[in-house]
């Protein structure tokens, strides 16, 4: 595996899904965007979140929901296409050239 191949890819794609988030979440005032792993680093997982949504979210753990993307609005969206490629090559067994 070339580590700095699969490096410059995971970049350039959490920055694209960062600019795609942005611009779907239009006024929501976005507060927070995280690139997330799995312990095993099968998923590489973008996420973000809005001040908008927070205010809908279960008042008894305000804190988990503000700070766990796996509960935000934005959790596995942007560069699709990108984050599926990394999906696929792990999952296979392909290697990054």
């Amino acid at each position: 595996m070339n580590f700095q191949t699969l490096k410059h890819k995971i970049e350039t794609a959490t920055k694209k899904a960062f600019l795609e988030i942005y611009e779907k979440a239009g006024s929501e005032d976005l507060y927070a965007f995280a690139l997330y792993s799995d312990e095993g680093a099968m998923t590489v997982c973008p996420s973000a979140n809005s001040l908008k949504h927070l205010k809908k979210t279960p008042t008894n753990d305000i804190t988990y929901y503000k700070f766990e993307p796996s509960e935000w609005k934005y959790e596995m969206q942007g560069a699709d296409q990108e984050f599926n490629e990394y999906l696929t090559k792990r999952r296979t067994g392909q290697t990054w050239r």
